[in-house]
């Protein structure tokens, strides 16, 4: 998991080479500076920054880290990893740092047993890179030593905005001045510097800077990367060379990494040096359909400094019997052994020892470092030095609602410039849901055309051929997309099914209605126009307005084979909805707020959905009006154990309600795995529903099985029964707290009652 994350943010690692600048008369670009302040405040951080911390020999430092990898869906993000880990780093310069480990915790499935299957130390699974090393990128601080020299025409390596040749590749800006508290209660007024690339790359930065005018050093960094790293793109060579990217299938790709916010926070020590106090990492890697966020949290507290001026004054520290650490240099093994042991002689309630080189070669690591850890290992999971869980806000962290703001003043940095043509075309196989089967269409093909326009504008097309109706379908869509928002005007001919977001268009009900002849969409066609407005696509979607006029015309039944139905003659896929031809003007809003982060705790959330619209039947001028409002409460709660070995209940209940008389396509449709399990999709349908649920799970690391209950009803709201609520039960089995879910369920009411035996994904448990 460790080589994972590594992975994930090895393009976050460069680092920067300290030459001299060129001459005063042509030192920097006569462009790169649209206000003559910013020319003066950069000039300033340009000559300091690489000289930061140089006079550091040698310090001590707590470092807390933690951090977490989810899986997003569209139901809620699941915390599949994370690890919070407190160490004491003794750094010195031009030898191997020393890391005490004081504490360290990992949660994530299957940890017992991969460790014994694999033959893994505790201390192998640690996600820690090492200490940050003074005067050497420290904004980029946390991702490592670095894989490389700052190359103004390299584009390997993220490149710093205050490193040598940074003015050909940036353009800056100064804005207001703005008042930084520290911990110690002390302010400091700093100016803020835009940062500008002047093409949108992965390796150039976006963001802001605040220095310090007197000294000009950086107090505080935030930015993201200009444009998502495509990895297929950037790194044809290393991609084939490690899996056969043809072969992957399209739901798998593109593999890409997205970082939403950087921030780095300093600390002045004793008036004269600005060291690391904080750090947040917030990105997103995706492959296809798979969307995994990774958050990563440091904060640094420095125990103690010692400056080259100072050993030198002092001739060297003393060690025990005279020697300095000039005069030895831990040129041996023993000599080392001998330092830690001194250490370890200072540590009071838990014993520690060395960790020799056949333990864990420092060589072998992405940083080499030295290890003192607990004689007995058992004491870390439990340490009171731990941080808690990256969701929760702690002393010394930043908080999540720093964490907004920073993200509000990324969204005020003008977007980088598209250079030359930037296209993208894929068919079928090549991306997600490019490739799909339907009882309407059967299999269909698609094809799908991106064009990066000027700034932060996109334009999308994509077109469909179903090969059992014969019909094509298009849409095309111009998007505006910001650090926070995304703007979509569009233009469609499209299949569309009943729920807007249910995923029945999707590869899983697709792969449903292929193999078992189970299709649990109802569709209809959709001509006209719409504009939507949801969150930035590297963010979990929390809410969606879109406003929209159309045309609504029926879909008919027309392929009729399914894998395992072969030499069933009397089995056909059930017929469609009967869509009314209608046309509608209308604006949706949904809502998706969820709360809790902690899965051994409570989580919640709620989905909210709420219509309104006038329609007409086509060439009818007489008009129709209708509101509609659903809400889902869902709820989750620990019972015992921890980890991924505990037991959980969870409920959910939803209920929707139309105002008006709507058209049938606009009734909810209940029935299947998404809404009432033991019965057929559409067994029950109306203008009004209820439905509720029950499960009881118990997981033993990635697997889980749970026993569950469900009811609902749907119909005229004035002709609500009690007597006519259907029941199913059921039991299933879950992989990654219901990433993917089997279910064996059975309706207890007629009509439709029967067994049933169904996949889906993204079930609450």
């Amino acid at each position: 998991m460790a080589l994972l994350l590594s992975g994930a943010v090895a393009f976050l690692v460069p680092a920067i080479a300290t030459s001299q600048p060129p001459p005063a008369q042509t030192r920097f670009a006569d462009d790169a500076f649209l206000d003559p302040v910013a020319r003066e405040l950069f000039t300033i951080a340009f000559d300091g920054w690489s000289e930061l911390g140089e006079n550091i020999e040698r310090y001590t430092a707590r470092i807390d880290q933690r951090m977490a990898v989810g899986l997003r869906t569209r139901g809620r993000d699941r915390a599949i990893y994370h690890n919070e880990t407190a160490v004491r780093a003794f750094w010195g310069r031009d030898r191997l740092p020393i890391v005490q480990l004081l504490g360290a915790r990992s949660r994530y499935p299957g940890r017992g047993i991969v460790m014994r299957a694999a033959n893994l130390g505790w201390l192998e699974e640690l996600p820690f890179d090492g200490p940050f090393a003074p005067g050497r990128d420290q904004l980029f601080v946390g991702s490592g030593e670095g894989a490389g020299y700052f190359i103004p025409a390299d584009d390997d390596y993220l490149t710093h905005p205050l490193g040598q040749g940074a003015d050909t590749l940036y353009r800056f800006r100064s804005r207001d001045t703005t008042t930084i508290s520290f911990p110690d209660g002390s302010r400091l007024a700093a100016v803020r510097l835009d940062v500008i690339p002047r093409a949108s790359a992965p390796y150039r930065i976006s963001g802001t800077l605040w220095i310090d005018p007197a000294s000009g050093a950086l107090v505080r960094g935030v930015y993201r990367v200009s444009r998502r790293l495509d990895m297929a793109r950037e790194f044809p060579e290393d991609i084939g060379k490690t899996i056969q990217y043809r072969l992957v299938p399209g739901f798998l790709k593109p593999l890409t990494v997205d970082v939403q916010v950087v921030a780095v926070d300093y600390s002045l020590l004793d008036f004269d040096m600005w060291l690391p106090r904080t750090v947040r990492f917030e990105g997103q890697v995706a492959a296809g359909v798979l969307k995994i966020p990774i958050s990563i949290d440091y904060a640094y507290r420095i125990e103690s400094v010692t400056r080259r001026d100072e050993t030198a004054a002092a001739g060297g520290e003393e060690r025990p019997g005279g020697e300095t650490l000039e005069e030895v240099r831990f040129e041996t093994k023993a000599d080392e052994v001998a330092f830690i042991a001194r250490l370890l002689s200072e540590e009071g309630e838990v014993s520690y020892r060395p960790i020799s080189d056949e333990e864990f070669d420092p060589e072998q690591q992405a940083i080499p470092l030295r290890w003192i850890a607990p004689v007995d290992p058992g004491v870390l999971e439990d340490s009171p030095h731990l941080p808690p869980p990256i969701w929760e806000n702690a002393p010394g962290f930043l908080s999540d609602s720093d964490v907004d703001e920073y993200m509000r003043l990324l969204a005020d940095i003008p977007a980088a410039p598209v250079r030359g043509v930037d296209l993208d075309f894929n068919l079928g196989w090549a991306r997600p849901n490019l490739l799909r089967y339907n009882r309407v269409e059967g299999p269909a093909v698609g094809g799908r055309f991106e064009w990066a326009m000027h700034g932060s504008y996109s334009l999308g097309t994509a077109v469909f051929f179903g090969f059992a109706d014969r019909r094509a379908k298009v849409r095309l869509d111009v998007e505006r997309s910001t650090v926070l928002r995304r703007l979509k005007l569009g233009a469609y001919h499209e299949l569309r099914a009943t729920d807007f977001e249910s995923g029945y268009l999707g590869i899983g009900n697709s792969l449903g209605a292929f193999l078992f002849g189970r299709d649990n969409g109802e569709y209809f066609f959709a001509t006209g126009t719409d504009l939507t407005w949801r969150p930035a696509a590297i963010a979990r979607q929390s809410f969606s307005l879109r406003a929209y006029a159309e045309r609504h015309g029926p879909a008919e039944s027309n392929a009729g084979f399914a894998l395992l139905r072969i030499g069933d003659e009397a089995w056909g896929f059930r017929p469609n909805l009967a869509a009314e031809e209608v046309e509608e003007v209308g604006c949706e809003l949904r809502l998706s707020p969820r709360w809790g982060r902690d899965s051994e705790r409570a989580v919640g959330g709620i989905d909210f959905f709420g219509r309104t619209a006038a329609w007409w039947q086509a060439g009818d001028e007489a008009r129709e009006s209708y509101g509609q409002a659903s809400a889902t409460l869902m709820a989750t709660l620990s019972l015992r154990g921890s980890g991924w070995r505990r037991s959980r209940i969870a409920v959910e209940a939803a209920g929707g309600h139309t105002w008006g008389r709507a058209p049938i396509q606009r009734s909810w449709f209940l029935g299947g795995p998404g809404s009432l399990r033991g019965y057929p999709a559409s067994e029950l349908a109306g203008l009004s529903f209820l439905t509720g649920r029950i499960e009881l799970a118990a997981t033993f690391e990635g697997l889980g099985g749970s026993l569950f209950g469900d009811a609902g009803w749907a119909g005229p709201a004035d002709d609500f029964n009690s007597g006519d609520i259907l029941f199913g039960i059921g039991a299933g089995v879950s992989i990654l707290d219901g990433v993917v879910r089997i279910d064996l369920s059975r309706g207890l009411e007629e009509p439709g009652r029967g067994i049933r035996i169904e996949a889906h994904v993204d079930a609450i448990l």
